[in-house]
């Protein structure tokens, strides 16, 4: 587990730290309001493209768990905010256990790619819920950050393995399910390295030049590739959906920046990414909001 630190120039804002874990970026470093400044900042992807998906899924009159799954994103990247500007044990909660909610939502809606509108799988949603309870009654009983790691870890390999199922099964789009994997796969080589290797992160780190220490930040690099590998994810699951209905899809960009699966009015329309061609990259969504609002 990374070590608490500590800022040299004392305590910041929001107090002595009482979460039950510090991560390697050095506290109170840059201001005096944000514990972990770029830790918060990074979380902006869990916030922006997320409510744009939501609004999307909407408009497009898409069924409300993928506009619930958008939500429960928001909800995480708030949380994170929250968690890493004031490392407080309250708004760790409100980090943690949003991730548990909001992935439970995503293996509601790969489990029910294939079933008829309107009809939904009870029991599961039942054992969900369960879950759910099960896991915050026990963290809140027994404050150990490795409960939650535990919990969540599984929670995702379950969800991998029945979205490789689905994929093979229902004849999913491979490359919206691969953009997801590796990003949030490759996110998590940077968590490890950060949690483990703390100190020899931060030799290398201030033996930078200044510029160029915020590419060192590592678990602000796994909130960039886990929103990218959660919001593709999403995708995939509207895509995998709109394919059991026998409805085309297509992948466009909303506002010249953000790629959205729509339901496509062309029968032989089954292909995914033409569409994002010279404008956009796999990884536009870090970056084409900026240079949209630079033009």
């Amino acid at each position: 587990m990374a070590p608490l630190s500590t800022s040299a120039s004392g305590e910041g804002f929001w107090g002595e730290a009482t979460s039950t874990i510090d991560w390697c970026e050095e506290n109170y470093a840059v201001t005096a309001y944000l514990a972990e400044f770029w830790n918060t900042l990074s979380n902006w992807l869990f916030l922006i493209p997320p409510l744009f998906g939501a609004f999307l899924t909407w408009e497009n009159k898409l069924e409300r768990r993928y506009t619930l799954a958008f939500l429960s994103l928001c909800v995480v990247g708030i949380g994170s905010v929250c968690f890493h500007a004031t490392l407080l044990y309250e708004m760790q909660l409100l980090d943690e256990l949003p991730m548990i909610y909001g992935t439970c939502v995503l293996i509601f809606s790969i489990w029910h790619c294939s079933y008829r509108p309107r009809n939904h799988n009870i029991t599961l949603t039942l054992v969900l819920i369960v879950c759910c309870a099960m896991v915050t009654l026990v963290y809140l009983t027994v404050v150990n950050p490795l409960i939650f790691q535990w919990a969540y870890s599984f929670q995702v390999a379950a969800l991998v393995l029945q979205s490789i199922m689905a994929c093979r099964k229902h004849k999913g789009s491979k490359r919206l399910l691969t953009i997801s994997l590796s990003s949030f796969a490759i996110g998590f080589i940077f968590w490890t390295i950060d949690n483990n290797y703390c100190s020899y992160v931060r030799d290398v780190r201030n033996a930078l030049f200044p510029p160029i220490r915020p590419f060192t930040q590592l678990h602000a690099i796994w909130h960039t590739l886990a929103a990218i590998g959660s919001y593709y994810h999403i995708l995939f699951s509207i895509d995998l959906r709109l394919r059991c209905l026998g409805r085309p899809t297509n992948l466009k960009l909303f506002w010249e920046w953000l790629p959205f699966v729509y339901p496509s009015k062309d029968s032989s329309a089954y292909d995914i990414l033409p569409t994002v061609n010279h404008n956009a990259a796999i990884f536009l969504l870090l970056f084409g909001l900026i240079m949209k609002l630079l033009k």
